[in-house]
């Protein structure tokens, strides 16, 4: 799947959908990347976690941390 496909399919998501929290939606992140982590190269996970570290700081930039 190709990122311009992704980025339209998380502007899609439902505006019903309750926004969780910084820190629950971290842990959610985490939680993904875990599961996929075996099948990542060790730059590929690093880049998805310093993804993760900018979405953190931004949360509790915006003052949105649960």
């Amino acid at each position: 799947m190709r990122a311009e496909q992704i980025v339209d399919l998380i502007a899609c998501a439902s505006p019903q959908a309750q926004v969780p929290g910084n820190d629950l939606l971290i842990g959610m992140l985490a939680r993904e990347i875990a599961a996929l982590s075996y099948k990542l190269t060790e730059q590929e996970l690093y880049r998805l976690i310093a993804v993760g570290a900018l979405v953190y700081e931004r949360g509790g930039a915006d003052g949105r941390d649960s």
